[in-house]
């Protein structure tokens, strides 16, 4: 079965909807001045300790130094950190070696986009396939060619990929079936504006990612 995430968490009533409706996992967005959806590190903490241990925390960020990475981790200790802007020379040069579990994000609109996810799929636990916008961010609500996601997922496997980018209600089924990913990843999708979610469209977003085989 599908793992599910959903990202962009600011509140407590939004954390309380995602656990409930069966989530695997949840996101919140870190030292990202430019979102609507960031966070404090002191306004992470207090939603990450509000998790039940069945439900997997990840901190979002944009990577910005080994150092600043490891004070997020030190701070929030989350189980994954996730991290968008690191590029092939970044992965060469670091090979990252956190103690916490690494998602790193594809740009899908690069247009080294498979050479990049094979790069960084050396080194991370598992891969994230957004669809970005120029700033690295991701949260676009926008799709991309999810054919390219599923020669991804190939080319990387075993390593997980998670598919993101512009996924709702309505096209998470599809696009699971496509590219047979290990986890779904959705922020705008399941919002009534930048940072506040629906209850309604993640229960409904859970039941159809989980809903759906391959």
């Amino acid at each position: 079965m599908v793992k599910v995430k959903i990202c962009g968490i600011t509140r407590e009533e939004d954390l309380d909807a995602a656990v409930q409706a069966g989530a695997d996992a949840v996101g919140f967005v870190v030292d990202v001045n430019k979102s609507p959806r960031n966070l404090s590190l002191r306004a992470a903490r207090i939603l990450i300790d509000r998790l039940p241990s069945n439900v997997s925390s990840v901190a979002v960020t944009i990577f910005d130094g080994f150092q600043r990475v490891v004070g997020i981790c030190q701070e929030l200790r989350p189980s994954f950190i996730q991290l968008h802007g690191i590029t092939q020379k970044m992965s060469r040069e670091h090979k990252l070696g956190f103690r916490t579990s690494t998602i790193v994000g594809v740009n899908a609109e690069s247009p080294n986009a498979l050479e990049n996810a094979i790069s960084n799929s050396e080194f991370a636990d598992a891969l994230l396939v957004d669809s970005n916008r120029p700033d690295g961010l991701g949260g676009t609500g926008c799709i991309h060619n999810w054919d390219l996601s599923r020669r991804i997922r190939d080319a990387i496997y075993p390593v997980p990929l998670i598919l993101a980018g512009g996924l709702t209600p309505e096209n998470v089924s599809r696009a699971i079936r496509t590219v047979r990913p290990y986890g779904v990843d959705v922020s705008t999708g399941v919002e009534t504006r930048p940072g506040i979610k629906d209850p309604v469209k993640i229960v409904e977003f859970v039941r159809e990612a989980k809903g759906t085989a391959f």
